[in-house]
């Protein structure tokens, strides 16, 4: 029974031994590479044939896609302010004159006219100017010299007086603010500034001052105002008035009122004097239909294309032509223009009585004769119809 036993075992014994020696080749083997267990039994077994490269081949070189084009014309050809085209260049330049008011002025022009880049707002205004402190800053001497220079100016727009509540000095006096002679010599600073552009023949907007809050100012605004439209418009210039654009229903300041659109907004700054950004909209709005006439007038006419003599006629060739083939009658002189027709038929009135080509009324013609009673009893007198035998207003009695 020993003996049998051993002999059974030893089948188990190779096996467990078989293994064992395939783990440690296993161990000494160097690591696997993608494919581990072919690698393994081909280091176990030996390695098969190598396969012969295959021939590599070379990668066909890629087309370059081809540019689709736009068939959108060169910048050079292009509209100007157009997209892609060159910008539109303004050839109509407005030069704004004055004080921080005029400023804002300015900057509400430049809101008016965004959409017309033909238009150029030139600010040339001074803070703390007015025609008062020519020491400081001499409003119609600066005129001068700038109309002088190459600029180009094609209006202008002054605004200014807020800070002219001042004394003024006359030679050695010292005038008071408002009186008789300090009127005076502020209305000749007033055509002294504008006399330049009526001389240069530039049309000119002066700006009236709207109402201030405070009281004592806006007393002093309102004689401001009248040396404004007079003095201005002696010397060539045109005034504009926006007091009302600015005031309550009583005429008196007020610091919020309608914007360009209908919206009421605040106008006016914290100080009572100056613009809020739709104040000054508002105050350029009225100035946008003198400006934009005046832009439309100056305006080059439209140039019309005319056909040079030679292709003129050649054109007039083809078309006789044409109607040769057609059979049309063959273009002859224009014919004469039908007469003209009258604008205005002749007056008639609504309310008089018709009357006949003779000028005698139509009802005097119809003949009241026997033979039309019920026309007469009817029509002239109301009296109903006799009633006819058998018709619906027959109420008489059937005979029997």
């Amino acid at each position: 029974m020993s003996g049998s036993t051993d002999r059974s075992a030893w089948p188990r014994v190779l096996r467990l031994a078989l293994l064992a020696a395939i783990c440690i080749l296993a161990a000494a083997a160097p690591a696997p590479a993608e494919d581990g267990f072919s690698s393994f039994f081909s280091h176990l077994f030996g390695a098969p044939a190598a396969k012969a490269p295959e021939p590599s081949v070379a990668a066909a070189p890629r087309k370059p896609k081809k540019k689709v084009r736009d068939f959108v014309p060169a910048v050079t050809t292009r509209v100007p302010g157009a997209p892609g085209g060159a910008p539109v260049q303004a050839n109509f330049y407005i030069n704004v004159l004055g004080d921080s008011l005029g400023a804002s002025v300015a900057e509400g022009l430049v809101e008016a006219f965004a959409d017309k880049p033909e238009i150029a707002i030139v600010d040339k205004s001074r803070d703390a100017s007015g025609l008062v402190r020519d020491d400081y800053f001499n409003w119609p001497k600066s005129a001068g010299e700038l109309l002088s220079s190459k600029e180009k100016i094609d209006f202008a727009v002054i605004m200014l007086g807020i800070n002219d509540d001042q004394a003024l000095k006359d030679g050695g006096d010292s005038l008071d603010p408002l009186s008789d002679r300090w009127l005076e010599r502020y209305g000749q600073r007033v055509e002294s500034l504008v006399a330049p552009f009526q001389a240069a023949h530039i049309p000119l907007l002066w700006v009236g001052l709207p109402p201030m809050r405070s009281e004592r100012l806006n007393a002093d605004v309102v004689k401001l105002n009248q040396i404004f439209r007079e003095r201005a418009e002696k010397a060539g210039g045109k005034f504009i008035d926006i007091w009302d654009a600015f005031a309550n229903q009583s005429g008196q300041y007020d610091a919020y009122g309608p914007n360009v659109d209908g919206q009421n907004t605040k106008l006016r700054g914290v100080d009572g004097i100056h613009f809020t950004k739709a104040g000054a909209r508002k105050a350029a709005h009225f100035l946008e239909a003198e400006i934009r006439r005046a832009f439309d007038k100056n305006k080059p006419a439209p140039e019309v294309a005319t056909l040079p003599p030679d292709i003129e006629q050649a054109a007039d060739d083809i078309n006789a032509q044409i109607r040769r083939e057609m059979g049309a009658p063959a273009k002859g002189p224009a014919a004469a223009p039908a007469p003209a027709k009258p604008l205005a038929g002749p007056i008639l009135s609504l309310t008089a009585r018709p009357s006949s080509a003779g000028g005698a009324l139509i009802a005097a013609e119809i003949k009241r004769s026997d033979e039309t009673p019920d026309m007469a009893r009817v029509l002239y007198r109301g009296e109903p119809m006799n009633a006819r035998a058998g018709r619906a207003d027959d109420f008489s009695w059937p005979r029997i």
